[in-house]
């Protein structure tokens, strides 16, 4: 497991990549955010999408299980304290490959003995490396025992 004492202020790192199915996207948009754009081609043709996209909620959804939820970068998140500056720059398609580069910006021990709290930069970029979205998130990580 990754911890808070193996994070230190100004690393920076790739993770990824991830991406979403055309299927996954209509799921997501039909449970969370069903605007026509995102449910199918025909309607978001008349858009300036052009064609179906990810809901910005599923590729923020996406990015933060590149932190949190990574088998290949195994972080001991103990809970996503705040997002901030969430930004959403260009459309995700279905299959586009998405990667994240991300930049420990601080790092600081509770005064209680708890997780650390770690914040991180996250800029996610697709196999055309164009940022599609971006975000600060503040995580509550696991010390090292022992």
């Amino acid at each position: 497991m990754i911890g808070f004492d193996d994070l230190e202020a100004g690393r920076s790192f790739t993770l990824g990549p991830t991406g979403a199915s055309r299927d996954d996207m209509i799921a997501f948009a039909r449970a969370y955010d069903p605007q026509p754009f995102h449910l199918s081609d025909e309607a978001a043709s008349r858009t300036y999408f052009k064609r179906l996209s990810a809901s910005g909620w599923h590729t923020g959804a996406l990015m933060l299980a590149l932190v949190t939820a990574n088998p290949d970068w195994p972080l001991a998140c103990r809970g996503c304290q705040e997002i901030r500056d969430l930004r959403w720059r260009a459309p995700v398609y279905p299959d586009d490959r998405l990667s994240a580069a991300v930049t420990v910006i601080e790092r600081r021990l509770p005064e209680n003995g708890g997780p650390g709290t770690v914040t991180l930069d996250l800029q996610l970029s697709n196999q055309h490396a164009v940022t599609v979205a971006g975000m600060t998130v503040v995580l509550a990580v696991a010390r090292r025992i022992g």
